[in-house]
């Protein structure tokens, strides 16, 4: 295989695109050293000037370097803000790690330079380079912000852009709608748009469209977003007059395929601890008080949980990967949807488990005195300062022979020897959950998440809660929580006590 700019092994899906000549990177790596040692500014600049070398751009020219120099540090300006985790810089070249296409490497670059909802709006860089696109205080609704009309003169690359999105003048588009990949998408072709010919600017918006995740068939036309971002690019090949043969659209179409699916790998993937590293890690960016590691409250994890666990019930899998036109190949595509159903099934099964045990902590906050942090029931977070007690201590082990027969040991083993990486919020282990949901099996886990409503914790379903549970198992969890939660503690015995009887 040839190696790519990081020095990694490329993808399994080849085909050949129009400019996208193959290179070694040997030699610049000799010259600046091994990517690991380079700055993630030098990093980005190195990747666009390889990048707009192999589409014959000379980048050498006068001005040539600041300009790609400003522009790389816009994307790592973006991408480095205190709420991105899973979507930090590094993201960039994880995703684009096997892409050997320059059109699709650039995309790759900046798809992901808006995070609106999650960075809290736009930063003042990101809103200069935005100007004219969008309406960004007066016209912001709860849908999303609103496009604005376009002065082809003026923003003619806007106009271009709107069309391969399919938007139009006054539309309120929300985050699922593609509001940050449009708004990544703007800042990509103007930033580029001295290098590069309209024809390639629009194959790049082309391919940041296609990371808008998990859009399925339409039902009345039967068409893939794909096949809808075809015929988009179509009608804007002609009335931009790019003159793009056919065949470099469906070329161009069947890049972004690819790009997308390299932004969605994790869910292709047989290896289900690094899918739940990476689910996992996105939940400090959807959820600002998991940012204040050891003060936010039981209510407030239980919340990130139930949003959560209502992602992964409503995701199907044929909705994860795109396809067209046999790109992705037919055996590739099955391996992807299969991987990608197991995950998924095993992700149900863990955050069910993580919901169920957050909310028995609900439970038991609601009606000892109400919320409160969730290290007064569960015990600091391990710190190389300090170790202090925590709930799951001493919780007793479940037969293995009962494991065996009820669990799925997949999810068991994630829930007991924990994840793979640690995250500032959470431990990699979740011995409580690991207990209920040893103790439940799968059909007693799932028949309690469908019996009671979890959020928002109330008296009456903290008390439906505790009544639906095995008792025996409850109220051991309750009296080893009696010994970390000191001034909860008497309540939480009498409801211990309750429960036995």
């Amino acid at each position: 295989m040839i190696p790519l700019n990081d020095g990694e092994a490329a993808s399994s899906t080849e085909i050949v695109f129009p400019n996208a000549c193959r290179f070694r990177t040997d030699e610049r790596i000799s010259i600046y050293g091994p990517p690991q040692q380079q700055t993630y500014i030098a990093r980005l600049i190195l990747r666009v000037q390889d990048s707009l070398r192999q589409l014959g751009v000379d980048v050498d020219v006068d001005g040539a370097d600041r300009k790609i120099e400003a522009m790389s540090i816009l994307i790592h300006e973006s991408m480095s803000i205190s709420s991105r985790n899973f979507h930090s810089v590094q993201h960039v070249f994880d995703i684009s790690r096997n892409l050997r296409d320059p059109v699709a490497v650039l995309a790759a670059l900046f798809h992901d330079c808006v995070y609106y909802h999650v960075d809290g709006g736009l930063t003042g860089l990101q809103q200069r380079k935005l100007a004219g696109a969008v309406e960004f205080e007066s016209s912001l609704t709860s849908a999303g912000l609103v496009i604005t009309d376009t002065d082809v003169s003026t923003y003619p690359l806007l106009y271009m852009v709107k069309k391969i999105f399919g938007y139009s003048t006054g539309q309120a588009v929300s985050n699922m709608q593609g509001l940050n990949e449009f708004l990544s998408a703007i800042i990509a072709v103007r930033e580029l748009q001295d290098f590069l010919p309209k024809s390639a600017l629009a194959q790049i918006a082309a391919c940041i469209e296609a990371t808008i995740p998990f859009r399925g068939v339409n039902t009345e036309t039967g068409e893939t977003a794909m096949d809808r971002l075809y015929k988009r690019l179509q009608e804007v090949n002609q009335s931009e007059h790019l003159n793009m043969p056919d065949e470099e659209i469906v070329t161009a179409v069947q890049r972004a395929c690819i790009l997308a699916n390299e932004d969605v790998e994790n869910f292709g993937t047989s290896d289900r601890t690094w899918f739940l590293d990476n689910t996992w890690s996105l939940m400090t960016e959807t959820n600002e008080a998991l940012r204040h590691q050891h003060l936010y409250s039981v209510m407030e994890f239980q919340f990130a949980i139930v949003k959560m666990n209502a992602f992964f019930n409503f995701l199907a899998p044929s909705v994860v990967f795109a396809c067209f036109r046999g790109v992705p190949g037919p055996q590739e595509m099955e391996s992807k949807l299969s991987e990608a159903q197991r995950n998924l099934e095993v992700g149900r099964k863990y955050v069910g488990a993580k919901l169920l045990s957050t909310s028995l902590l609900a439970a038991f906050a609601v009606l000892t005195g109400g919320d409160a942090p969730i290290s007064l029931f569960m015990g600091d977070l391990p710190s190389r300062h300090r170790v202090s007690m925590r709930l799951e201590d001493t919780l007793p082990t479940v037969d293995e022979d009962v494991l065996m027969a009820h669990c799925d040991m997949d999810v068991y083993l994630l829930l007991s020897e924990g994840r793979r990486t640690e995250t500032a919020f959470d431990i990699k282990q979740s011995p409580l959950a690991a207990y209920l949901y040893g103790c439940l099996g799968d059909k007693g886990l799932e028949g309690i998440l469908k019996a009671v409503k979890f959020y928002p914790m109330t008296p009456e379903s903290a008390n439906e809660l505790l009544a639906i549970l095995p008792s025996i198992p409850t109220s051991k969890i309750a009296n080893q929580m009696a010994k970390v939660a000191l001034s909860r503690a008497a309540g939480i015995r009498k409801i211990a006590a309750d429960l036995l009887e």
